[in-house]
């Protein structure tokens, strides 16, 4: 058995080829330059290149996945009226307020999304929407670019905002709110449903096998927690790529207005709570840009402590305001120094995250499973495992999970098993300063 999958990032595209065992026969990868909104055109370009380099000859069924909270609105020959809005894009101001001016609290306990410009419901109140026929998530378009039928998965409607998780409907208020109708939409369905098949046209234009099955899948997220084996209350799936999440998945929604939490709904009976920030490896990078390498931040043992908020925050302020700061810095610190609080910084911050979670839903993990390449820093999943207190496990090729999360869909779709996931346990740091420098960042981030 073949599958051919995609995760589809904010920051590029990664295609493989997967057999019926989980592991990758053939990988590929096209990244891009970072930026808040995407050229539909330019995806589809590199979507079609992406395939054509694997060169899949006969594949068993496709599964794609994609970054979540993207949405792009189409005139009615599907054609592009705006850039793909990434979560990155913050136009959505007006649209918070015109909404909670007329929603207040009830936002969060109907959608389990949060007053944030992220959010597409934001930006397309926002906008000016009169001209659409469609508004449509990335996933959902390339869905029908391949099959011809307009399919939604929950998760993705869920991340928009205008998806009501305790209805499991496009809420009609918010619809109206911003200037939609149903019919603008696509049909929500499961993520292990076959959304439809190639047709001879889609063979043609993306050079595979007419009549291929095309599951429906999912957001990376909820990809990351299914590739993580995170799909009970037990396990906990971190996530450390561009932004930093941690995600809990639970048979039913767990709504706090207080805990600054998301909760998505994956499926019927699975619903993701989580804390997402806009700081991960976006912030690991800014550090190599202006130190030149953070790969020396082992030789620091008396580091400042530094609050990682450079691009604004999502949980649990979401506040896209918030700064970035260091502190307890003083002339004796070292570039090695600064190095070595920007990795805790980070890591620091996703363990924050994972205590909001656990403390939000009562429940705590006896595991955590690493995702997303952030973590290939050699002392990165180490530092979380000296600060949490659970068994933190990393598979061999972190940055894969997203991808192997599509597989399962497909495999399930197929009804074939799944094979069970293999990750090493991570050791801690037997270092206690660690642990008292952990403390204190998070008497800074509360107060």
């Amino acid at each position: 058995m073949t599958l051919l999958c995609f995760d589809i990032s904010s920051s590029g595209i990664s295609a493989a080829l997967f057999d019926s065992k989980l592991e990758p026969i053939q990988l590929g990868e096209h990244r891009w330059a970072p930026g808040a909104t995407r050229d539909l055109l330019k995806i589809v370009a590199q979507f079609k290149e992406s395939i054509a380099e694997l060169k899949p000859e006969s594949v068993d069924a496709i599964c794609i996945g994609t970054f979540m909270h993207n949405i792009v609105l189409l005139d009615a020959n599907d054609n592009a009226l705006t850039p793909v809005f990434t979560w990155l894009d913050s136009r959505g101001e007006s649209g918070v307020e015109s909404v909670r001016n007329r929603l207040g609290d009830t936002f969060h306990q109907r959608t389990g999304c949060r007053y944030h410009p992220m959010f597409p419901v934001f930006k397309l109140a926002s906008l000016d929407v009169s001209g659409s026929a469609r508004a449509v998530s990335l996933k959902s378009f390339l869905l029908h670019a391949l099959t011809g039928e307009w399919i939604e998965d929950h998760g993705m409607a869920s991340a928009t905002g205008l998806y009501n998780i305790l209805e499991d409907r496009w809420d009609p208020e918010l619809l109206q709110l911003t200037g939609l109708s149903e019919k603008h939409l696509a049909g929500v369905r499961g993520w292990t449903d076959i959304a439809g098949r190639v047709t001879a046209g889609a063979a043609a234009e993306f050079s595979l096998l007419a009549n291929t099955p095309v599951i429906n899948g999912s957001g990376d997220g909820f990809l990351a927690n299914v590739g993580s084996g995170c799909e009970t209350p037990a396990k906990i799936s971190v996530t450390l790529g561009t932004s930093a999440v941690a995600r809990q998945t639970f048979p039913h929604p767990v709504l706090n207005s207080a805990s600054g939490t998301f909760c998505y709904k994956a499926a019927d009976d699975a619903y993701l709570l989580g804390c997402a920030g806009n700081n991960g490896g976006n912030v690991l990078d800014w550090g190599r840009s202006v130190l030149g390498t953070l790969e020396d931040a082992g030789r620091s043992s008396d580091p400042p402590i530094f609050i990682p908020l450079l691009f604004g925050e999502r949980s649990p302020e979401w506040n896209p305001q918030l700064t970035g700061s260091w502190h307890e810095l003083t002339a004796q610190h070292t570039v090695t120094d600064l190095s070595r609080s920007i990795l805790e910084g980070v890591i620091f911050n996703v363990a924050y995250f994972v205590n909001i979670v656990q403390s939000t839903s009562g429940h705590k993990p006896s595991e955590i499973v690493l995702s997303g390449n952030g973590f290939l820093h050699s002392l990165a999943a180490p530092l979380l495992a000296t600060v949490v207190d659970a068994t933190i496990r990393m598979p061999s090729q972190p940055g894969l999970t997203s991808l192997r999360g599509a597989c399962i869909c497909a495999l399930r779709a197929l009804g074939s098993p799944i094979p069970s996931l293999q990750a090493e346990i991570v050791r801690p740091l037997g270092d206690l300063k660690i642990q008292e420098r952990y403390y204190r960042y998070g008497k800074l981030r509360t107060r």
